[in-house]
C-alpha cells in the first residue's frame, strides 16, 4: 500500500513539473499595455479586438510596436493571420537590426515568412533564408511562429517546422521585441497568444 502511495506521489510530481511553463504573456487581450508604438502618431493602427491584436494601416504608413521590456536570451512565440493577400510584417529582435519576416518582402516581392532580414550584417538583405516557406506557410489561416534567440543565434520555427538557423553579426545583446506594419502597403494582420520565455530580462 505504501509503495502504491509513493508511486502515486512520484507520478503526481512528474505531472506538476512537466506542466510548468515559464511562458509569460506579452499581450493581455484587452489593451496595448506594455507596448509603445513608434511613431506614436500611428498608435491607432494597433488595437486590441476580441482578445486579439489587430494591426491595420489604412493610410499605408509604417509603424512598429515595441515591448517596454528589454530581453537578452529568449523564446518568443505567437499566432498570426493575414486578412489581406499582400502584407509585410515581422518580429524585430532586440531592436531594428534583425527581423523575422512575416509575409511578402517589399524588396524581394515574395513570401519570406520565418526568414531573417538583416541588411546591416552586410550579407544580403535576407542572409537567413529557407526554400520551405511555400510548403509550410498557411496562407489565409492562423500560423504559429516561434523564434529562439541565444546570444547572436536566431532560430525560427513555423507551424512546428524548423526553418532558419542564423547567427547575426551586429545583433544587439539586449533590447525590446517589436511587431511591424511595413509602410507602402495597406495591410491587416491579427496576432494572438503572444508569449515570451525569457532567460535574462531587464525591466
Amino acid at each position: 500500500m505504501k509503495k502504491l502511495q509513493k508511486l502515486a506521489m512520484v507520478l503526481a510530481m512528474g505531472l506538476i513539473v512537466s506542466g510548468c511553463d515559464s511562458a509569460e504573456s506579452l499581450f493581455d487581450g484587452k489593451s496595448l499595455e506594455g507596448w509603445t508604438c513608434d511613431p506614436v502618431e500611428q498608435a491607432e493602427d494597433w488595437k486590441a479586438v476580441d482578445g486579439e491584436l489587430l494591426g491595420e494601416n489604412p493610410g499605408e504608413l509604417g509603424s512598429i510596436i515595441w515591448t517596454n521590456r528589454k530581453f537578452k536570451d529568449f523564446e518568443v512565440e505567437l499566432e498570426y493571420i493575414a486578412l489581406v493577400d499582400d502584407y509585410d510584417s515581422g518580429i524585430f529582435i532586440r531592436g531594428l537590426t534583425h527581423q523575422v519576416q512575416i509575409g511578402i518582402s517589399r524588396s524581394l516581392e515574395k513570401d519570406m515568412t520565418a526568414c531573417i532580414y538583416a541588411p546591416k550584417d552586410e550579407l544580403g538583405s535576407y542572409p537567413g533564408q529557407t526554400d520551405k516557406v511555400s510548403d509550410i506557410h498557411k496562407i489565409g489561416e492562423w500560423n504559429h511562429l516561434k523564434v529562439l534567440v541565444k546570444g547572436k543565434q536566431i532560430q525560427t520555427i513555423l507551424n512546428g517546422e524548423p526553418m532558419v538557423d542564423y547567427t547575426g553579426l551586429v545583433l544587439e545583446d539586449e533590447g525590446p521585441i517589436g511587431l511591424q506594419l511595413h509602410g507602402g502597403v495597406h495591410m491587416s494582420v491579427k496576432f494572438r497568444n503572444i508569449k515570451v520565455r525569457p532567460e535574462l530580462v531587464t525591466l
